[in-house]
């Protein structure tokens, strides 16, 4: 947990110097031919009046991880995924320049977010419409952007969906200065856990929660090398995502169920069913389980452990 503290600060400490201007790339198009406008946290709520922006449809908003970029391989698939979904309004914060991450602090950068949608709600977009999506670290900025548009906004914009792919394991110095993902952070939270040694944070849990194949390590990941199975683990809940917005139904069935060991031993066999994606129930609440297939498609056709 230290070495995740140390890694934090330094990371934040080498991006302070480089430009923080934040980028708001607004998606559409097909994937034939994608096009894209470009917003900044001054004049986001000028994306209302874009003509390919629907102000009756729900609006995805997706904060990669730390070290990723819109180049990286996991991020630019939930990218096209969306913008073949045809379902949402999708929009990318960047803060890159020339493929290098550039911003002042995790706390900064959450404010700018903050700001951007401030000002597209108070110019008539409905906050309920928004769903923030977040991975690794990205899932805590957007917690905690959440939570501030709540605050600034005396409670009168609240984000309708905050979704956290493997949130980033804070360490217990940032835990307390950024904040973790939780279930007070928007109208309906949901928390993907897909790694549990080093990257993720089990303890950042929404309003229901979701252990893949246990949450810990993913069994189609080199077990042999340690930083090689924390990264494919914790990178393999941007797969998952990205599956489910491309599929046009429901994936990823889960048992609810209270523990993996609980689960394996088939002791929750009857209990309720949900699905993990794009199109979670949004009644659901607690902790579900369920395993994945080792090969795409990664979703399961049933959500019993055997």
């Amino acid at each position: 947990m230290l070495f995740k503290s140390l890694f934090l600060l330094i990371a934040f400490t080498a991006v302070a110097k480089c430009d923080p201007r934040i980028r708001f790339i607004f998606y559409f198009g097909n994937t034939d031919f994608i096009e894209t406008a470009q917003f900044m946290v001054g004049n986001l709520e000028n994306i209302r009046s874009h003509p390919a922006f629907n102000n009756a449809m729900n609006t995805v908003m997706f904060h990669y991880g730390a070290g990723q970029s819109l180049s990286t391989i996991q991020v630019h698939d939930i990218v096209t995924s969306y913008i073949f979904s045809r379902s949402y309004n999708f929009i990318a914060v960047s803060y890159e320049d020339n493929s290098i991450i550039g911003t002042d602090t995790a706390n900064e950068l959450a404010a700018g977010i903050t700001t951007g949608l401030l000002r597209l709600f108070n110019g008539g977009y409905n906050s309920g419409f928004m769903n923030l999506l977040g991975f690794g670290l990205g899932a805590q900025i957007m917690a905690r952007a959440s939570r501030q548009v709540q605050s600034q906004s005396n409670r009168q914009h609240i984000i309708g969906r905050l979704t956290g792919l493997d949130p980033w394991a804070l360490g217990p110095i940032n835990s307390i200065t950024i904040g973790r993902l939780s279930s007070a952070d928007a109208q309906w939270v949901e928390s993907i856990h897909t790694e549990g040694n080093q990257r993720g944070d089990h303890e950042s849990r929404g309003h229901v929660w979701f252990m893949v194949n246990g949450g810990v390590a993913q069994p189609m990941c080199d077990q042999t090398l340690p930083t090689a199975r924390w990264d494919c683990s914790h990178v393999f809940a941007l797969t998952i995502w990205a599956e489910s917005v491309r599929s046009s139904t429901p994936t990823f069935p889960a048992l609810s169920c209270p523990t993996w060991d609980n689960f394996i031993s088939q002791s929750c066999n009857g209990n309720q069913v949900g699905h993990l994606g794009r199109t979670t129930e949004n009644n659901l609440r607690g902790s579900y389980m369920l395993r994945t297939n080792m090969l795409p498609p990664y979703s399961r056709n049933t959500a019993l452990p055997f």
